[in-house]
């Protein structure tokens, strides 16, 4: 075997999401499991299916565009016609007169948070500049996405126990400190894995740091707004020349598109745009032709309204009332409140035992979770207790599964509360 360089042994050692992925896809390979409350895929909600087939047969239908769509390569920013789209759909929304040269469009929001990411941070004259994560736990992803070993900073929660079974994570603001090592600020809203939605006035409170210290601050909007819009009431969205703002069709219902849209300060986009062509040549067509009517008629909005929300909603009270019935009443287990987001987001207090043993022993019983210490960047999570005493679970499951699962996850519970 030839010697990996030390970026090749960084990207192939184990990796929380190189795990979370391997285990989906035995788990789907292999005997079904009682129940998948694992996966990050969206729900495959059939009207949003129907609305993409529908778009996908008149795609067919149009030569001109099948033939672009097979034998054409876009730009490195990506598709021209979408991007017009997108962002007369933005500023009909917002009003926030961005141009065409505010987006760039990358293969996924993953490949686009790689690329953003070590943009920003690493060495830059003879100085390491790093990625500061206001809040954790935060996106498994984000962990190991930096070229340079150590490049995120990030600080602990506040955290606020809502009555005998619930708790929220707040910014702890008396701790976070920006200084010249600092390259961006980053998360996302609402939080992946906790469902925690940052408040508009710590979001504000961001912003003004982000302008203080001429840095941006990166809002990573997967199930935020405007689409698909899974996010509280209370919550709305910001814009201006320090912010970059990303978005995805996954949770559309379309995450094997691997379309992720950035927008930002035109030059920064212009960078993402460059190093695009560099590691991809060009992002997948497919997803930007399904969906460029639906951003240029602004009907993505109201089909995120009616079909995706109100699912979404209906999972999560459903999965919240059965948790609750289930799980022992007498153990100090906590959900975080739902602000948002396809996940829960469940810390045993004082348990006796890690969230990968519990991980480890749910597996064995044919139920997947994801344990909490992957969620962590920047933080030593040998020396944190909480953060080995989470898992996150997808809620958005058949009624039968969520049942099933919650009774084998009620009785782990009593076995991670014992020596």
């Amino acid at each position: 075997m030839w010697e990996l360089s030390d970026f090749g042994e960084k990207m192939s050692r184990d990796a929380g999401i190189l795990q979370l992925m391997d285990d989906l896809g035995r788990a789907m390979a292999g005997e079904k499991p009682v129940a998948m409350f694992g996966g990050g895929n969206p729900a495959q909600i059939p009207k949003m299916t129907n609305v993409f087939q529908g778009e996908l047969t008149n795609l067919i239908n149009d030569p001109e565009k099948l033939a672009a769509l097979f034998g054409n390569y876009d730009t490195p920013q990506g598709n021209a016609r979408f991007i017009d789209s997108f962002v007369s759909y933005i500023n009909n929304t917002y009003d926030w007169g961005i141009s065409a040269e505010n987006v760039a469009i990358t293969p996924g929001s993953q490949s686009g948070f790689f690329m953003l990411f070590n943009l920003l941070a690493g060495q830059k004259r003879g100085a390491k500049r790093k990625i500061l994560l206001p809040i954790v736990p935060e996106y498994i992803g984000y962990a190991d996405q930096t070229i340079e070993p150590d490049s995120f900073v990030s600080v602990r929660p506040s955290i606020e126990k809502v009555g005998q079974h619930e708790f929220k994570y707040k910014i702890n603001f008396s701790e976070l400190v920006v200084d010249d090592s600092i390259a961006a600020l980053a998360l996302s809203r609402p939080t992946n894995p906790t469902g925690n939605v940052v408040t508009n006035d710590e979001l504000h409170k961001l912003t003004a740091l982000a302008q203080t210290h001429d840095i941006p601050l990166i809002v990573d909007n997967a199930y935020g707004l405007p689409f698909p819009g899974v996010i509280a009431r209370h919550a709305t969205p910001h814009f201006d020349d320090h912010t970059v703002l990303s978005f995805s069709l996954s949770k559309l219902g379309l995450p094997s598109a691997r379309v992720g849209i950035f927008v930002g300060p035109k030059g920064l986009m212009q960078a993402l745009s460059s190093a695009n062509a560099i590691v991809s040549l060009a992002s997948p067509s497919y997803g930007q032709y399904i969906t460029e009517r639906l951003f240029s008629s602004g009907e993505i909005t109201d089909l995120a309204k009616k079909h995706i929300q109100p699912f979404y909603a209906d999972r999560a009270t459903a999965a919240r009332s059965i948790l609750h019935q289930v799980l022992p009443p007498d153990l100090p287990w906590r959900l975080h409140t739902y602000e948002g987001s396809y996940f829960f987001w469940l810390w045993c207090e004082d348990a006796k035992k890690t969230s990968k043993q519990l991980y480890e022993y749910l597996k064995k019983r044919g139920v997947i979770v994801v344990p909490g210490e992957y969620f962590f960047p920047g933080q030593s999570v040998d020396n944190w207790d909480h953060a080995r005493q989470c898992i996150r679970i997808n809620f958005a499951r058949p009624n039968n599964e969520l049942t099933q699962g919650a009774d084998i996850l009620a009785e782990a519970l009593r076995w991670m509360y014992t020596r």
